[in-house]
């Protein structure tokens, strides 16, 4: 059981360095020391957290392949994001925007369908012109604003 916890810790911690350096423009030893001083803590209340809701990890392989479109995804929606601040800025008419609904397909056990809930919740965010406001956790609708629409939607792609 430990060794699980600490392969888990292990992981948290991995995602969350790497995370930090995705976001900076040079790595340098002072930066990925600080990634690491914050991202171990992270990990280790991460995984305390995860035991204390009584939660489990179960992911399916198949939805690795939901990050795949997820950097064209990220892509189109910054330049549709930057086209709508633009009009902002000169004074264009600007969309308000869009609540849609989504329902997610249930998965059983149970914690994989918690698993699949929270995962697709984090890639559709992870698309900078939308973000997940709601998601039920008995019918698997999830609630979604977007600033504007394109290809790849990552709600669609979530939906498989």
């Amino acid at each position: 059981m430990r060794g699980k916890l600490l392969l888990e810790g292990l992981f948290w911690a991995a995602a969350g360095v790497g995370l930090w350096l995705l976001t900076l423009s040079s790595v340098t030893l002072p930066e990925v020391l600080v990634a690491i001083a914050a991202a171990v803590p992270s990990a280790a209340l991460a995984v305390a957290a995860r035991r204390a809701v009584g939660g489990a990890w179960a992911p399916r392989p198949a939805w690795m392949s939901w990050l795949l479109p997820l950097p064209v995804a990220v892509v189109g929606d910054t330049v549709r994001v930057l086209r709508i601040a633009t009009g902002v800025l000169v004074g264009w008419r600007v969309p308000d925007g869009e609540i849609r609904e989504v329902r997610l397909p249930r998965d059983r056990p149970a914690a994989r369908w918690h698993t699949r809930r929270a995962t697709a919740a984090g890639l559709v965010t992870a698309a900078p012109g939308t973000v997940v406001l709601d998601v039920d956790g008995t019918s698997g609708r999830m609630l979604l604003h977007s600033l504007g629409s394109g290809r790849p939607a990552m709600e669609e792609v979530v939906r498989r």
